[in-house]
């Protein structure tokens, strides 16, 4: 019964992310932009275990100066050379639009115009939601 509840929570938790990251994804498309500048572009592997993109840009709305960090509200794939992919574009000194939430400006993402990788936690979400109903019926 614990493995139950814990694909349906799993389920319910990506299902949840998937359709706030295809919500979030519609809404950049539209958002305003100005010029910011990269700070911070590399790939982090100094722990091979947790190898990560860094990304940081800063950028300026109505007076008031924020750093952001997201390229896009799309993941991006396993290993270094997916990383170096996401800040290839973005080298660090560069001037890049960003698009920001008019309504919370300190959110931004560096392209508005990715599609969104929500369809991908969806099906792990229901996959989830299966697991939970063939579990339960066994």
């Amino acid at each position: 019964m614990v493995f139950v509840a814990t694909s349906i929570l799993a389920g319910a938790a990506l299902v949840t992310l998937s359709l706030w990251l295809r919500s979030r994804a519609r809404q950049c498309a539209h958002w305003p932009s100005v010029v910011g500048q990269v700070t911070e572009s590399r790939v982090d592997d100094r722990h091979l275990e947790m190898t990560k993109p860094v990304l940081r840009y800063r950028y300026e709305v109505a007076g008031r100066s924020f750093i952001g960090f997201r390229a896009s509200f799309s993941g991006y794939a396993v290993g270094r050379k997916s990383m170096e992919q996401v800040v290839q574009p973005y080298p660090q000194g560069s001037a890049v639009r960003v698009y920001y939430d008019p309504d919370h400006p300190a959110t931004s993402v560096l392209d508005n115009a990715v599609a969104s990788d929500w369809l991908y936690w969806l099906a792990f979400g229901l996959g989830f939601w299966l697991l939970a109903a063939y579990l339960a019926l066994h």
